[in-house]
This record gives C-alpha cells, sequence and structure tokens, in this order.
C-alpha cells in the first residue's frame, strides 16, 4: 500500500480494552523466592509472613492483568476505531467481536491509504495498536516507519508536536488530549476517559464508548486544525 499522503489527511483515534483471556498470555507471578526475614524465627509468624506476601503479589499480578492489559499491544483489543477526513466525515467503527474488530481495521487501512494519518499518541499507540491487531487477525497493513524524526512516513503525532520530544523538559501540565484542548481553549465536553473503556465495555455500555471515541476524534481535529496540520475552514483562515 502506498501511503503518500496526496490526498486530505485521515485522523484516528482507538479506543482498547484487555482481551477476555489475557490472563492465559501472562506469566502467573513466581511465588517460589518468598522469604520472612531473618529475624522473623515463629513458625507461624513466618508462615503468616509468606502467605501475605503471596497475597500481594498475586493481588499486583491481578491488577496488572486488569488495569495494564488494556494498553498492551499484545494484551488488548480493539473496541472502537474513531476516524475523520474531509472525504468520509466523522465515523466510528465499534468492535464488540474479533469479526468486527477485523472488519474495522480492514475498513480503515482501505481509507487510510495515501492519507496523511494524523493522531494524538497515534505514533507510540494507535498505530502500533492497530497493526499488531490486523497482524494477529489476519488483516493486511503497511508496514509503517513509526520513528520519531522518519521523513515521508505520511505520519503526524499531535503530541509530538505539541510536546518537542526531542527537547526534554520537565512537565508540568497534565499532557493529555483534555488538557491540550483546554489549553487551546477548545471546549471539552466528555467526561469519560480512556482508562474507563474497559469497564464501560465489561458492562456493555457501547453507547459510551461510541461517544467518547467519536469526542475524541473531534478534539483532536481541532487541535490539528490549530497546529495548522490539516487546514482550517474558510471561515476560520486566518488572511
Amino acid at each position: 500500500m502506498n501511503y503518500a499522503t496526496d490526498v486530505s489527511p485521515i485522523i484516528v483515534d482507538v479506543e482498547t480494552a484487555p482481551l477476555e483471556n489475557a490472563r492465559d498470555y501472562i506469566d502467573a507471578p513466581d511465588l517460589s523466592d518468598i522469604q520472612a526475614p531473618k529475624n522473623y524465627v515463629k513458625a507461624e509468624a513466618i508462615a503468616d509472613y509468606v502467605e501475605r506476601e503471596k497475597a500481594k503479589r498475586i493481588a499486583d499480578f491481578d491488577f496488572d492483568v486488569t488495569n495494564k492489559s488494556a494498553l498492551d499491544f499484545n494484551m488488548a483489543r480493539i473496541v472502537a476505531i474513531g476516524t475523520w477526513s474531509e472525504h468520509f466525515g466523522l465515523m466510528a467503527m465499534m468492535c464488540a467481536s474479533e469479526a468486527e474488530e477485523a472488519a474495522a481495521l480492514d475498513a480503515f487501512w482501505r481509507m487510510a491509504k495515501r492519507r496523511l494519518i494524523v493522531g494524538f499518541r497515534v505514533r507510540e499507540f494507535d498505530l502500533p495498536m492497530l497493526m499488531q491487531r490486523s497482524l494477529y487477525l489476519g488483516v493486511n497493513f503497511p508496514q509503517l516507519d513509526l520513528g520519531r524524526y522518519a521523513r515521508g512516513s505520511g505520519i503526524v503525532d499531535i503530541y509530538d508536536r505539541l510536546t518537542f520530544q526531542d527537547i526534554r523538559q520537565e512537565a508540568v501540565m497534565r499532557r493529555s488530549v483534555h488538557a491540550f484542548c483546554r489549553r487551546f481553549g477548545i471546549q471539552v465536553t466528555d467526561e469519560i476517559s480512556g482508562k474507563d473503556i474497559p469497564a464501560l465495555v465489561a458492562a456493555g455500555d457501547w453507547a459510551a464508548v461510541e461517544s467518547h471515541v467519536r469526542s475524541d476524534v473531534l478534539l483532536e481535529v481541532e487541535l490539528a486544525r490549530k497546529l495548522r496540520i490539516i487546514e482550517l475552514p474558510v471561515a476560520e483562515a486566518v488572511i
């Protein structure tokens, strides 16, 4: 596929949740090396300490499976793909099953062909996730160069543009898409964040997932306009 960016850009945002069987692919915590400190001498105290440490490691493992798998390229699935382009307008493709996910992935790669792909952290999250899920589901996809300084890659990351990733800075402001929108005076009404998506999916609240992905895409459109990544409407253009 040729991503020569000879047509208008496409903005993309994906929402993810853990694989239902993510636990099957993650090594269980090693409990064999747990030992009580040497100052523990009573057998009862030693046994109690070991059991408490085992419980803590298991709880940490469960927390990681529940809260980190959604951001892991190999432990997550895509539950929504939101896009915007001048040609197709705003779209939200919901993925309640792997079949729907595969169809949405195929549709995205077709829509993105020859377009500049734009998004917030799209280089470091959305595109790798789209590529990895395409790999697992057998969907054809382009081998994009996701390097920060790759030339001619056809990718523009709004986050990179706003944070000057080649310059180190101790940031004070939060660096979320909502934070940057507020900084630019762009109204944010959506109270859902990405970390809420797994729970919404588990509860079957697909309407909330769709509302959130649509909101994020439109916010990224507005940021892209502020950065002149996409052309401003005539009424907003600065002459």
